[in-house]
């Protein structure tokens, strides 16, 4: 539901600046985690781009950096690591001989699995000391939040262009020619 600039309250906004702080909060506090599993030699990094292969199947790496809103140099740096220690491959893409698919692999699976649980573990830690209660409820909300998130930050469907029909010509419309009866010559 869109709300017009006149139909937000005070009370409303404050409550969005709460919500705001908090997810830059932990938007940062994610990125500190993420730097720290890199520095030890972690790939936590690599689980959008493994789940997004297995939810969706063989894609060329140009539909995987569009997935993941990643700049195509950049996925093309990650699939290779990937591809390196077998968790991704690259197939023929049937469609056209010249492109590649990439897949998740057995052992992709196997580590996208194992990095999956691990971060269960982490959150079941974090949140130890949390009545049940409150942990459904924080995924109960999270979730409809991550859903209303996603729904206002896609992107407008996109329209194909108009392709520009030829232009459709009519011969002139021109008068029949009028003769004129010719002269006798006397």
């Amino acid at each position: 539901m869109q709300l017009s600039d006149q139909q937000v309250t005070a009370e409303q906004l404050e409550v969005a600046g709460l919500v705001g702080h908090a997810m830059a909060r932990l938007f940062r506090a994610a990125s500190r985690a993420k730097a720290a599993d890199a520095a030890r030699g972690g790939d936590f990094h690599s689980v959008p781009l493994l789940l997004v292969l297995r939810e969706s199947g063989a894609l060329r790496s140009q539909e995987l950096a569009e997935c993941l809103h990643t700049d195509p140099s950049t996925i093309s740096r990650q699939v290779a690591g990937l591809v390196e220690r077998g968790l991704v491959a690259r197939e023929p893409d049937p469609d056209d001989r010249r492109a590649a698919r990439l897949v998740l692999t057995a052992a992709g699976h196997t580590a996208l699995d194992e990095r999956m649980a691990a971060r269960q573990r982490y959150l079941a830690q974090m949140l130890a000391d949390w009545p049940m209660s409150d942990r459904r409820e924080l995924a109960r909300l999270l979730g409809r939040f991550a859903d209303e998130f996603a729904e206002h930050t896609a992107p407008p469907p996109i329209t194909p262009p108009a392709v520009p029909q030829p232009a459709v010509t009519q011969p002139a419309f021109t008068q029949p020619a009028v003769t004129q009866p010719m002269e006798s010559p006397s």
